[in-house]
């Protein structure tokens, strides 16, 4: 692996399959790679083992969990030991191509990538190099960097750091990301309890998949994939509902064909820049413009 001189450890990779000869070739191939790989041949097995390892990378198998792969993504999202950053990629049967709604649910489930028969080695393998590399960099950075202690949300860092792991994700599913930056409308300085209650809303009202921080003294932003700019406006509408609050919002949206190319900070400051300007306009929410 080309990566190996910049890694503390050997990656553990868990493969959650009972393939054992369409996968043979890329399994010793990773161990001649230097990862550590972990095989589950078995549904039931696969939470608990991920638990016990705490894998960098996660292959699951379509045909192993009999068409609830999806579920069983989410359920892997949804614990502590997988959270959002370990990267799952799923393995899907061939034919027939994965349409368009399969790319959202997959993407709304926490699969970063869809991968098709036949297995290109070296190309899985250059990806898997790649995920490696982005999950350790996320490890190593300091709680303190990336988490709002106030909150618990993302900190302005680390909420950029994870809108480029969305971001990445929603291009390979060839979808669209939105961005919505929002703010309580009250007079005067903001109390700790009401950010934080506030916050706690936030959270409950979005999705696995939805990337949620604090990004100013009373600012949150919520990044969502596969999430058009019609999408944003009704995610910005949910979530003035969900607080129970007056609140001032401004989004954007950049579809699948700029999503690979956009620069997360950009998006950020964009919507951070239509929520200024409807608090200038006495608006609740603006669109971003050119």
């Amino acid at each position: 692996m080309a990566a190996t001189p910049r890694l503390s450890r050997p990656p553990r990779i868990l493969v959650a399959s009972d393939q054992n000869h369409a996968l043979r070739d890329v399994v010793s191939s990773l161990g001649r790679r230097g990862y550590s790989v972990l095989r589950v041949f078995a549904e039931p097995d696969v939470l608990g083992r991920a638990r016990t390892t705490r894998p960098d990378v996660i292959v699951l198998d379509t045909k192993l969990s009999d068409g609830r792969s999806l579920d069983l993504a989410r359920t892997l999202r949804a614990d502590p030991s997988v959270g959002s950053g370990t990267p799952i990629l799923l393995l899907v049967a061939a034919p027939p191509r994965p349409s368009r709604q399969d790319h959202l649910a997959a993407l709304r489930a926490g699969v970063w990538e869809l991968v098709r028969p036949p297995l290109d080695v070296a190309a899985l393998l250059h990806k898997l190099d790649g995920y490696v590399l982005t999950k350790f960099e996320r490890d190593r950075a300091p709680r303190r960097d990336v988490v709002d202690e106030m909150t618990g949300l993302y900190s302005m860092h680390g909420l950029a750091r994870r809108a480029g792991e969305l971001i990445l994700q929603a291009s390979k599913h060839h979808a669209s990301v939105a961005c919505v930056v929002l703010a309580p409308d009250l007079n005067g300085p903001v109390a700790a309890d009401a950010l934080c209650d506030v916050a706690r809303l936030l959270k409950a009202s979005g999705r696995h998949s939805d990337a949620i921080g604090r990004v100013g003294p009373a600012e949150f932003a919520v990044i969502a994939a596969g999430v058009n700019r019609a999408g944003a406006r009704q995610l910005a509408q949910r979530l003035r509902e969900s607080v129970g609050a007056e609140l001032r919002a401004g989004y954007d949206a950049v579809s699948s064909r700029r999503a690979g190319a956009l620069e997360p900070r950009s998006l950020l400051a964009r919507a951070a820049r239509a929520l200024e300007m409807a608090r200038m306009q006495g608006k609740w929410m603006r669109e971003a413009r050119e």
